[in-house]
């Protein structure tokens, strides 16, 4: 195994850098504003990003560049951090913490992906441990000390992990259209004539159970709200529990969270064990795309009745599936609909199941590059 001489994050970077204070604002009337709360797996979520009214002559003091390195330093993303790949016109706020690479030294890229390992989240979990309001600074930060391979074995350990990446983004950007078209297609056939149905009458809302109980630790994973929103992570629960099918979760399957967080969901992981808290959607007659939609274009109605019903935990009950009505199209017209949207729902799982997929890969291969058990070949030719 290649073992990789040490450096610290800020010997490899330029001054850090605190951003902006300024007030994010929805309407364009400024540059675009990224946050903290903008930063999830090591990337920039655009579409969240708001504009700012930062005064004009500060513009190119917080302006970000192709290859920043953004930092979260405050709260609960505390050590979230982000390449900026696409600048946008943006500037960046005062709760993140912004890195320059030194081009001499080190590749944007491959410092992107090094904040991205167990080392860096272990490096930021030494000064959170025990804050009742968790903290970072950009000294304790740059102190984090990485692997440094050359130059080019840098690059080409970027390049190898951006390759899968932008497949991962190819496929979730797929995963965010097909609903907006299906929605779209939906309610240009609603326009020429609908029927109005309780949502109950579109599927059986079938209750999960109390399966965390005894768990084993093995077995199947038991689907609770948390792995809905966030996937399996330290906290997820796993037991050897024989359910019933109608409480067990196949990918394709639909589920709504009724209780605390409502959503609607399709699940596209290995077969679980549905907890209590969360139907399982089947459908009684309609397509699944169908009943996904329709189901999703009133998700904000049932999280009213969470919020007005809210003690400890708002939730909805089961007479409210009854008296919520949605818009169908005809059925001559869903029959067309059907016919041109049913492949696009499978072509949908599919996208999802090979971004779970890919990024396993990726999480696995993280620490083998940069640890120098896996090398890059490409980058051994450049260097012999």
């Amino acid at each position: 195994m290649t073992v990789w001489p040490t450096a610290t994050l800020v010997s490899l970077t330029r001054a850090p850098q605190y951003g902006a204070i300024a007030s994010g604002a929805k309407a364009p009337i400024g540059p675009r504003f990224v946050r903290q709360t903008d930063i999830a797996s090591g990337r920039i979520d655009w579409s969240s990003v708001p504009y700012c009214d930062l005064d004009p002559s500060d513009f190119e003091k917080y302006a970000l560049h192709r290859g920043d390195l953004l930092i979260s330093r405050l709260g609960n993303g505390v050590g979230n951090a982000a390449i900026v790949r696409e600048p946008h016109n943006a500037v960046f706020a005062g709760y993140l913490v912004r890195f320059q690479a030194d081009p001499l030294k080190a590749d944007p890229g491959y410092l992107g992906y090094a904040l991205q390992s167990q080392d860096w989240r272990d490096h930021v979990a030494s000064y959170r441990s025990g804050a009742a309001q968790p903290t970072l600074n950009a000294k304790q930060m740059g102190a984090f000390e990485l692997p440094l391979p050359s130059l080019p074995e840098q690059r080409a350990i970027a390049a190898t992990l951006v390759s899968l990446d932008d497949k991962i983004e190819s496929n979730r950007r797929l995963i965010s259209l097909v609903p907006e078209l299906i929605r779209s297609r939906v309610e240009e056939h609603i326009a020429q004539g609908a029927s109005d149905v309780s949502v109950s009458s579109l599927a059986k809302f079938v209750n999960g159970g109390a399966y965390t109980k005894g768990a084993t630790g093995s077995g199947r994973m038991v689907v609770r709200i948390a792995e809905l929103n966030s996937g399996p992570g330290a906290s997820t629960v796993y037991n050897e529990l024989d359910v019933p099918d109608d409480k067990t979760a196949h990918a394709g399957d639909i589920l709504m969270s009724w209780s605390g967080s409502l959503g609607i969901y399709r699940w596209a992981r290995d077969e679980a064990i549905i907890n209590q808290h969360i139907f399982k959607v089947i459908p009684t007659g309609y397509p699944a795309w169908l009943v996904f939609d329709r189901i999703d274009a009133v998700i904000d109605v049932f999280r009213g009745y969470a919020a007005d019903k809210a003690t400890t935990m708002g939730h909805i009950k089961r007479g409210d599936l009854d008296t919520t009505t949605v818009q169908l199209p005809r059925e001559e017209a869903l029959r067309e609909l059907d016919a041109a949207l049913e492949p696009l729902w499978d072509r949908l799982l599919i996208a999802e199941q090979e971004v779970l997929r890919l990024e396993a890969l990726r999480d696995a291969m993280l620490p083998e590059l940069l640890s120098g058990r896996i090398r890059v070949p490409e980058a051994q030719e450049v260097e012999t």
